[in-house]
């Protein structure tokens, strides 16, 4: 997502996974790759992406970091950020829970306050297993998605952008620390920058059970940590 093309170190931004801070952080110290697309590239899409803004030269990074997040929590993060920016995704997903209701003026929401009471209740009642019931499935590898009720490219197994055996995964667990480390690799001051807290989700994870973490795990194909 964001290229050092001087240093030849490339770094993926999973969605949910911290990469809008990512992008802040690094963005001064590289070229961002994300306008090109208006979504988060995987590392092929990124390398292309990085050719055509060096035209004439190969791009061959020779290190390339993205960071890996438990599934469970990350769904959980794409859940709250969902309810909390996108309602009319809701009634694209859901609409016959929505009859009667009027959509929200505009798709993407800052203030999840200026959402309507009415929209909202029915939003709040819809269960974490139903969103993950109305998705489609996980993309095949080399296959194409095309996610329905607009890009919810968060839910999207983050396996997607981790297909690669040149990607080195750090554990979002300890995501300071990591993000501090490829500063450096960008010829930045890790130790100095300023690290802003971006989509941080507004609450707490909620307790599972062990048949909803068992879902989860299922839909993703992934293990958690």
């Amino acid at each position: 997502m964001i290229i050092s093309h001087d240093r030849k170190t490339l770094f993926i931004g999973v969605p949910k996974n911290g990469s809008q801070t990512a992008r802040a952080v690094l963005g001064p110290l590289g070229v961002d790759l994300v306008g090109e697309m208006g979504r988060h590239p995987t590392v092929p899409e990124a390398i292309r992406l990085a050719e055509a803004r060096f035209p004439g030269e190969v791009i061959a990074p020779t290190a390339i970091y993205a960071f890996w997040r438990d599934p469970v929590e990350r769904f959980y993060s794409a859940l709250e950020f969902h309810k909390r920016r996108l309602p009319n995704s809701f009634i694209q997903l859901f609409p016959e829970r929505f009859v009667g209701i009027e959509p929200h003026p505009r798709w993407f929401e800052t203030d999840p306050e200026a959402i309507t009471q009415d929209l909202r209740t029915v939003i709040d009642s819809i269960l974490p297993l139903d969103i993950l019931a109305a998705l489609p499935p996980p993309s095949v590898p080399g296959g194409l998605s095309r996610p329905r009720a607009g890009n919810l490219s968060f839910y999207r197994s983050q396996a997607e952008w981790l297909d690669s055996a040149a990607v080195t995964i750090l554990s979002f667990a300890d995501y300071e620390a990591g993000l501090r480390a490829i500063v450096d690799l960008f010829g930045g001051d890790g130790a100095s920058v300023a690290i802003p807290q971006i989509n941080a989700a507004a609450c707490q994870m909620p307790d599972l059970s062990i048949a909803e973490t068992e879902l989860i795990l299922a839909y993703y194909g992934e293990t958690t940590i």
